[in-house]
C-alpha cells in the first residue's frame, strides 16, 4: 500500500543565506557610500556619478549573492534596489554634512566683513556729500553681505541647500527642481544597478 507523501519542512538554508547576504551587502554599500563621499569633487559628475555608483552596487551585490549561493530572483532584485536607494541616500546625507561643515568653517575664518562693519560704525561719516554717499554705499553693501550670510546659515541645516549647491555649476534652480533632479539621478542609479545585476554571469555549477 502506497504511503501518503509527507510534506518536507521548508529548508531554512535559503532564508539564512539571504539574511547573510543582506547583512554583508549592507556593510559593503555603507563602505562604498563613505568612499564615494570622500572622492574628489571633480569625479562626482552629475548623473554620471550616480550611474557608476549603481553599476558598481548592482555588480558587487549580485556577485556576492552567487558566492553565498543565493539565487537571483525578484526578491533579490528588490533587495538590491533597496540597498541602492539606501546607499544613495547615505551619500546625500554625508555629503550635506561635509558641505555644511565646510561652509561654517569658511564663515568662521572670514572676519573681513565683520571688521569692516565694526570699523565703519565707529567712524564718524564725513560731512562732504560725496564722501557721505560712498560711506552709505559701502555700509549698505556690508549689510547686504551680512544678511546674505545669515540667510545662508539658516538654510544650511536643510538638505535642499546642498542639492542646490550640487547643480549650481550648471543652473541656479530653486525648490523643487534640485530635489527632482536628485530623484532623477536616483532612478538612473537604480536602473543601472538592476542592469548590472542582470549582466553578472552565473558561475558554472560543479558537475
Amino acid at each position: 500500500m502506497d504511503q501518503p507523501a509527507v510534506s518536507q519542512p521548508e529548508p531554512t538554508s535559503a532564508r539564512s543565506g539571504f539574511i547573510q547576504w543582506f547583512c554583508i551587502g549592507l556593510v559593503l554599500v555603507t563602505a562604498l557610500s563613505i568612499l564615494a563621499v570622500h572622492l574628489p569633487e571633480r569625479l562626482k559628475l552629475l548623473l554620471v556619478f550616480s550611474v557608476v555608483y549603481g553599476l558598481i552596487t548592482g555588480a558587487v551585490l549580485t556577485t556576492l549573492a552567487f558566492k553565498l549561493g543565493v539565487s537571483v530572483k525578484r526578491s533579490l532584485l528588490v533587495a538590491i534596489l533597496c540597498l541602492t536607494v539606501f546607499g544613495q541616500s547615505l551619500v546625500l546625507y554625508l555629503s550635506h554634512q561635509r558641505y555644511k561643515e565646510a561652509i561654517l568653517q569658511q564663515f568662521k575664518m572670514d572676519k573681513t566683513s565683520l571688521m569692516l562693519e565694526y570699523t565703519l560704525t565707529k567712524v564718524e561719516p564725513s560731512s562732504d556729500p560725496e564722501s557721505r554717499k560712498q560711506y552709505d554705499l559701502l555700509l549698505a553693501q556690508i549689510q547686504e553681505a551680512k544678511q546674505e550670510r545669515q540667510d545662508k546659515e539658516q538654510q544650511l541645516p536643510l538638505i535642499s541647500s546642498y542639492m542646490q549647491h550640487r547643480i549650481s555649476p550648471i543652473a541656479r534652480l530653486e525648490t523643487p527642481w534640485p530635489q527632482l533632479f536628485w530623484l532623477l539621478e536616483l532612478v538612473l542609479c537604480c536602473l543601472a544597478a538592476v542592469w548590472a545585476s542582470l549582466q553578472v554571469s552565473r558561475p558554472d555549477s560543479p558537475a
